[in-house]
């Protein structure tokens, strides 16, 4: 099984909206792509509560039965838009997949 978790924070401003509107965006758009990618086996996007200067503001966690089953997700249209809103909206990323 392969286990992909990626780290956003987000700017302040972007797109004319806050970071908690957009940050919520985000997560709306990263939740509907569950059943809808071939190989996704789940998904799952949670907020940052706490308040720390290492925190991040948004995660997600996504797990798929082969490598190739994440390379599918990664190039499939629908997971494109997704990153085509986050690019506007984030300030930095970070990202671990793990067998």
């Amino acid at each position: 099984m392969i286990r992909h978790c990626v780290f956003f924070t987000f700017q302040e401003e972007a797109n004319g909206k806050t970071r908690q509107e957009n940050l919520l965006e985000a997560q709306k758009l990263i939740l509907a792509m569950e059943g809808r990618i071939p190989g996704m086996l789940s998904i799952d996007c949670g907020l940052n509560f706490t308040i720390d200067d290492a925190a991040w503001d948004i995660a997600l966690f996504c797990t798929f039965e082969t490598e190739e089953d994440l390379t599918t997700y990664q190039t499939h249209p629908i997971h494109q838009e997704v990153v085509k809103f986050i690019r506007q909206v984030r300030d930095k990323r970070a990202v671990v997949d793990w067998r």
